[in-house]
């Protein structure tokens, strides 16, 4: 979705990231032939372009087009909510999932980074949790919604059992949390999501978090999580667990992961 107000914090252009230098030569039918037929007419096929981003912070002013982003690229990919089929049709919408994607929009924390178009490309949001406010209490009993309900019951599950607040110096008092991360089909595999998340890093730093923790439902997340030298402090099967969702291999586990700062 189109970024409709200038809150750059980065502002810069992204020219050299990516490792293919024809990264859109797909665009083109006959794109795997078109090299050799240059070459027959003895000439050099031009560099293609390399698209650009800027990275960008979020704000409660941004929930519906964070919200759009998410239904088209995070809340059906993601193993746990296909398991369940969480959104039955095409045209449906778990509010329930919304609200808690958004919920944290308002920490001011959550970075995306959009195209030269002024797309969204890729989004992490984020939140600020602090030793003072922790509460284990199960939220999942307060959600009208049965099937996402089963999936609050497993993040609470995770929190109550990780107490990440045992695990981190006494002098941690604020954690930063990667809540959801998502990246645009079209982009994935190009390195973008870890600049998003160096980029929270950098932003926990600035406001003073000690630490970052990032809850993992699949083995990519949890991939992800190792990758950027996170350490994994607690993991449960999905079987262990009878009322979790228990979605297909390679996906047989949830994991929280901290990373201190």
């Amino acid at each position: 979705m189109a970024v409709t107000s200038a809150r750059s914090i980065v502002n810069i252009k992204e020219k050299g990231h990516f490792e293919h230098d024809n990264a859109r030569i797909n665009k083109y039918t006959l794109a795997d032939e078109l090299p050799a037929k240059l070459s027959e007419l003895e000439l050099r096929p031009r560099a293609m372009a390399k698209p650009g981003y800027t990275l960008c912070a979020l704000s409660a002013d941004d929930k519906d087009a964070v919200i759009d982003f998410l239904r088209r690229f995070f809340f059906r990919d993601e193993p746990l909510n296909q398991t369940i089929n969480l959104l039955e049709t095409p045209e449906s919408r778990c509010l329930e999932l919304e609200d808690y994607a958004a919920s944290t929009l308002h920490d001011g924390v959550s970075v995306a980074a959009i195209d030269d178009n002024g797309d969204f490309v890729g989004v992490v949001i984020n939140g600020i949790v602090k030793r003072e406010d922790v509460d284990y209490t199960d939220k999942s009993e307060e959600c009208p919604h049965p099937k996402f309900k089963r999936i609050l019951k497993l993040l609470g599950h995770l929190d109550r059992e990780a107490r990440i607040w045992d695990k981190l110096p006494k002098e941690c008092h604020t954690v930063m949390e990667v809540r959801i991360a998502s990246t645009h089909s079209g982009w994935r595999g190009r390195g973008l999501m870890r600049i998003l998340c160096e980029e929270s890093e950098r932003i926990a730093r600035e406001v003073g978090a000690g630490a970052m923790r990032m809850d993992t439902t699949s083995a990519f997340s949890a991939a992800a999580a190792e990758r950027l030298s996170y350490r994994s402090v607690y993991g449960i099967l999905y079987k262990e667990l009878s009322y979790a969702p228990h979605p297909p291999p390679p996906h047989l586990e949830a994991r929280v992961y901290i990373k201190e700062l």
